[in-house]
Parts: structure tokens; C-alpha cells; sequence
């Protein structure tokens, strides 16, 4: 089976089912044996004759009538058409992490929950801003690029957690990389349309335990020209949390935030530190990107046009008909 015809497919497991059913069908008719007890059959053959043009077009329409079905059925897509879509806005790399701590019940149900329930808002209110996003715990990850797809930014984001990051299996995946997330974010801002207005929104609930030189980090987020929101999740209080280690529960203290740096992370780059403890902290930072300059943007998408399936099968089905109607009345016989 050609992979690539599949994947134009919208239904491939009915375009494989049908061709299953048209296979068998066609070896139930051709691989049948015939048995005659007629002596003179080479006299039919010649009464018949004249009519085999008739018989090798109707069998030959069949098939292609049926591979034409098949293939609408399975929802093949059409062509391909690009356009040329231009958008004002700025670009927007969110920061998130996913260490351990993040489910702490402090905050209910859980930081992590939390943070993802005001993240998914505040994406619905963007409607012309690229947005990419960076999950770190140990380590930090460009898990999606920077893209104006708002739809599967929702579905991205509904599916983390700190599992996302296999950190459970990989210790050197655990911790709080916060500041190597931030220059990760500098880099992948600073790649391309220098002219845009460049924003970082970090979001994490403690202190860096694992870092490259705080200072390092702040001083390309401050040569980049990127303001950086900070968003810390979390209460002031230590909590616990659980975490399960083969057939054993360890709970681990987990303690509070380091406000300070976070506050300087924001001070030094122009933006502004929030408390993630409503939904009032987002909505601060979309009406302080509202006011930051727009830039036009310029890309394009590819769409697949579609065909009109019903219309195209209804005109193989009568085209069918003068061919049944020759098979059936004139008596060609197969």
C-alpha cells in the first residue's frame, strides 16, 4: 500500500477496508471455476462474439467506478492552495515550568493546572500575535515554535504535564532551569524579523536550582530589546508534594518563591512581575501587550480544497446506468 496515497487520505482505514472488499469480490468472480455440460460452448462464443468491445468497456467502467468511489469515501483530499495571509502583532514566547514542585496543591487543584487554565485564556484572547512556547524543568525545551496555529496551542497546553519533561526517569531532566529557559527564549526570538516587538512571559513557582550565569541571561534579554513578565504561581507558605518512586511516596518540602530575582528579571527588561494567585495577572499582561507597537507580518498556508463527494458520486452512478442498461438488456454475457 502506498504510504503517501494514506496520507492524503482523511479516512485511510475505509479506503483500506473497501479495497480489501473489491479485491475478494473481483477474485470470487474471476477465480471461480466454470463447469459446463455443454459440448458446443465454441457456439456460443461466436453468437457472442460481436459483443466483447461491449464487455471490456463495461468491465473496465466497473473498476474504475469503484477505485473513484473508494477513493471519495476515503475522503481524498483535493489540491493544495497557498495564500498569502498578513497579520500586525508582535511575537510571544511563553516560558513554563514543569519542575516537580509545580504540583503542589497550594493552589487548587494544582499549580500546574492552574497555570495551564490562565495560560489556555489568555491565548484566546490573542487573535494576531505569534506564540511559541518553552518547557523546562532541568532543562528547557522549544516544545512548539513560534506560530499563529491559536488551535493547537490550546491542544498543546491541555495535554502537559510534568511528566511532559521524563524527568522521572532521567535525572538530569529534574530541577528548576529557570535561567537557561530564559536565554533558550532570547535565541529563539532573536532568529528571525528583528523589527518585531519581542515579549517573554515566564511563568514558574520557585528559585532556580540549575542555571548558566544569572547575569549572562539577563544581559541578552536586555541586548535582544525582549521584555520579560514574570508569573509566579505558588503561595508564600511551604507545602509538600508526593511524588511516587517505584512502589514507594516521598514527599518532598517544597519552599517558597524567590521573589526578588523575579522582580529584577522584570525590572531590568522593561515589563512587570504578577502573582498568578487569579486570572487578573494575564489580563494585566494582554492589556500591556495591546499597547506595545504592531508590526506587519507576512506568511503563508497551505489548505487542501476539498472536492464535492456527493456531487462526483451521484455523476458516477449515472454514468453507470447506459452501461447496466446495455449489460442487462442486450444480455452480454461475462
Amino acid at each position: 500500500m502506498n504510504i503517501f496515497l494514506l496520507q492524503n487520505l482523511e479516512r485511510p482505514w475505509v479506503f483500506v477496508i473497501l479495497i480489501f472488499v473489491l479485491v475478494v469480490s473481483v477474485a470470487l468472480v474471476f477465480l471461480k471455476p466454470k463447469n459446463t455440460n455443454f459440448t458446443e460452448i465454441h457456439l456460443l462464443r461466436q453468437v457472442y462474439q460481436k459483443n466483447t468491445i461491449w464487455q471490456f468497456i463495461f468491465t473496465l467502467s466497473i473498476c474504475v467506478i469503484s477505485i473513484c468511489s473508494i477513493l471519495i469515501l476515503s475522503g481524498l483530499y483535493g489540491n493544495l492552495e497557498k495564500q498569502t495571509i498578513k497579520k500586525e502583532g508582535i511575537d510571544i514566547q511563553i516560558v513554563l515550568d514543569l519542575s516537580y514542585s509545580m504540583i503542589a496543591e497550594d493552589i487548587k487543584p494544582r499549580r500546574i493546572d492552574a497555570a495551564k487554565e490562565m495560560l489556555g485564556k489568555f491565548i484566546w484572547e490573542i487573535n494576531s500575535d505569534r506564540i511559541g512556547i518553552i518547557l523546562f524543568s532541568g532543562k528547557p525545551f522549544q516544545s512548539v515554535p513560534l506560530t499563529f496555529d491559536y488551535d493547537f496551542l490550546q491542544d498543546f497546553i491541555e495535554e502537559i504535564s510534568v511528566d511532559t519533561v521524563a524527568q522521572s526517569t532521567n535525572i538530569e531532566l529534574a530541577g528548576t532551569a529557570l535561567w537557561d529557559g530564559l536565554v533558550l527564549a532570547s535565541d529563539v526570538l532573536s532568529r528571525d524579523y528583528p523589527e518585531r516587538e519581542k515579549v517573554i512571559i515566564l511563568i514558574t513557582d520557585g528559585e532556580a536550582n540549575k542555571w548558566v550565569e544569572p547575569e549572562l541571561a539577563l544581559r541578552l534579554l536586555k541586548q535582544e530589546g525582549i521584555k520579560t513578565y514574570t508569573i509566579w504561581v505558588g503561595k508564600w507558605e511551604d507545602t509538600t508534594i508526593t511524588i511516587p518512586i517505584g512502589n514507594f511516596v516521598q514527599r518532598i518540602l517544597v519552599s517558597g518563591v524567590d521573589e526578588e530575582i523575579l522582580q529584577k528579571i522584570s525590572n531590568e527588561t522593561w515589563a512587570a512581575y504578577y502573582r498568578a494567585d487569579s486570572s487578573d495577572s494575564f489580563q494585566k499582561i494582554l492589556e500591556t501587550i495591546a499597547q506595545l507597537e504592531k508590526t506587519d507580518l507576512e506568511y503563508e498556508v497551505y489548505t487542501t480544497k476539498k472536492t464535492k463527494n456527493i456531487q462526483i458520486l451521484l455523476i458516477l452512478f449515472i454514468s453507470l446506468l447506459p452501461l447496466c442498461y446495455i449489460y442487462f438488456y442486450k444480455k452480454i454475457t461475462i
